[in-house]
């Protein structure tokens, strides 16, 4: 009789234990589940953001008449992407006047999130022994720097609303194949989830006996919220600047978009 008690009640106990598995399981199940939707839902929205952000800018419009917006009765009205493969047909690249042009319309296409995210725009051409960087735009939060006041505290980042972003021309005269590539990809593994969308496009060349032809290349846009792309405690080396956005590494070869704007880069 006794052992048969000894058994009901280990079967009652091991039951028990089931059913607090279970749930407990259910539990955090339920609890995780709205997380784990909504951030795949802002996940999906982001890259679908970025996707469609790309295709506006590609397919957007300027004035060939650089004095002239799109709505002036007497401009002469082409997409953007006549207007930049014109210019890396020249000398295959693009200069400072077509830059701006194309920075603008990014920068008007992306307003609505210009103040909770940070972005690299790039043109490459990836393919062949040498792959090229025709264009690259970066748009990151100007954080400030500062403490720890008290031994054992943390640093406090803030930003300064009328001077909240650093905006640059980059890859100006560095080597990409092998250099900065890799600080790319450096900074990007480093700044957490990001929201990519690529396009196919073609620039048009210039063969060696003159004829036009077209050369496969790649427009990229990588968003990520913002963080801190300066050294660390647990980073002795920033990302992009040491600690100073507004002054990033010489080896990623940028310009501030402002001096260029205003003649004033070298």
């Amino acid at each position: 009789m006794n052992a048969k008690g000894q058994a009901a009640v280990t079967d009652a106990l091991f039951f028990l234990m089931v059913i607090i598995s279970l749930s407990i399981f259910l539990f955090g199940f339920s609890t995780t589940y709205g997380e784990s939707v909504k951030q795949q839902v802002q996940d999906e929205f982001n890259v679908t953001f970025a996707t469609n952000a790309l295709k506006t800018i590609l397919y957007s419009s300027t004035s060939r008449d650089f004095d002239k917006t799109i709505y002036d009765p007497n401009a002469e009205v082409d997409y953007l992407l006549a207007l930049v493969k014109e210019d890396y047909a020249d000398d295959e690249k693009m200069n400072d006047r077509e830059k701006v042009v194309l920075s603008d319309t990014i920068f008007a296409v992306l307003k609505p999130i210009a103040d909770s995210t940070d972005y690299i725009f790039t043109i490459t051409v990836p393919s062949g022994s040498s792959p090229k960087l025709v264009y690259m735009l970066v748009h990151t939060t100007n954080f400030k720097k500062d403490g720890p006041f008290l031994p054992g505290r943390y640093y406090r980042y803030t930003v300064d609303p009328a001077n909240a972003h650093a905006d640059y021309f980059c890859g100006n005269d560095v080597n990409y194949r092998g250099n900065l590539d890799i600080k790319i990809n450096q900074l990007l593994v480093n700044v957490g989830p990001i929201s990519e969308s690529s396009s196919p496009i073609k620039l048009s060349v210039f063969g060696p006996d003159g004829a036009p032809g077209t050369v496969n290349a790649q427009a990229d846009l990588i968003m990520w919220d913002p963080v801190w792309l300066g050294s660390t405690r647990d980073r002795t080396s920033g990302l992009l600047y040491e600690t100073d956005p507004m002054d990033p590494y010489n080896e990623w070869g940028c310009v501030s978009v402002a001096d260029v704007k205003s003649g004033a880069s070298p």
